[in-house]
């Protein structure tokens, strides 16, 4: 374990090192944006603080995008109409090339899959939050202290928020006439502490998800019983055996 934190650590020093060049190229980063910050005293950030800071986003932003391209093979794999629409986009907006930045913006339906997953199988099930001061929800009194659990796993399945809420339905995010409740709708959590990596997150999602549709078409292993295991994040169990189908010229 050690030698993979000094690996990892080695790493993030190397990219840091490396922001200067990249300032000079006209670059921007995540990490350019941790060194220029300030506190608010107007000092700049420590080297350690700035370190931990890229280990969690560089962490975070690794898991729960695969547990959400792994979720979203499942669902594709069990639903063939699905998984037709999403081809039909990817082959007529991208042809031959491979999918860039550029072209995300073109693969709403894409993006659609990849948003009813995270409904569906939101990567941290349970965001708890502390009560900073006494305070009521729902008629109950909470002190200051209290731990609030906020469950995006039931609340993105609730029929009061949702019609046909078990359903993977990605068209639903298509309707811009009955866009979701944004408090009903928390993947990435909601409000001042929500997730940093929201955008880099769902840009990557929707591009792997593009990249690998154009040639790939995972299929679920006959058999296989996929149950959802909540630790820290969402996951498919111990694994999730697919087997792997080249899509036909």
């Amino acid at each position: 374990i050690r030698k993979s934190k000094d690996r990892i650590l080695k790493v993030l020093d190397e990219i840091i090192d490396s922001y200067s060049a990249q300032k000079d190229a006209g670059e921007a980063s995540v990490i350019g944006g941790l060194l220029e910050a300030r506190d608010e005293n107007g000092e700049p950030l420590s080297r350690d603080a700035i370190r931990n800071e890229a280990a969690v986003i560089f962490m975070a932003g690794h898991e729960t995008t695969a547990n959400t391209l792994a979720w979203a093979w499942y669902l594709l794999s069990q639903s063939p109409a699905t998984a037709q629409k999403l081809h039909l986009e990817i082959d007529t907006v991208l042809g031959d090339k491979t999918p860039t930045f550029k072209d995300v913006a073109d693969l709403p339906y894409t993006k659609a899959v990849i948003e009813e997953t995270l409904r569906l199988y939101p990567p941290v099930p349970i965001l708890a939050r502390e009560a900073m001061e006494d305070t009521e929800i729902g008629g109950k009194a909470i002190p200051k202290g209290s731990l609030v659990m906020v469950v995006p796993w039931l609340m993105h399945r609730n029929p009061v928020l949702w019609s046909k809420p078990d359903a993977f339905w990605p068209e639903r995010f298509l309707q811009k006439s009955k866009r979701p409740n944004k408090y009903g709708y928390v993947p990435f959590s909601i409000g001042p502490r929500i997730c940093a990596g929201l955008q880099f997150g769902m840009t990557e999602a929707i591009l792997s998800l593009a990249i690998l549709a154009r040639k790939f078409e995972p299929k679920l292993k006959p058999g296989t019983d996929v149950q959802p295991v909540a630790r820290l994040t969402l996951r498919p169990g111990a694994d999730l055996p697919m087997l792997l189908q080249t899509r036909a010229a």
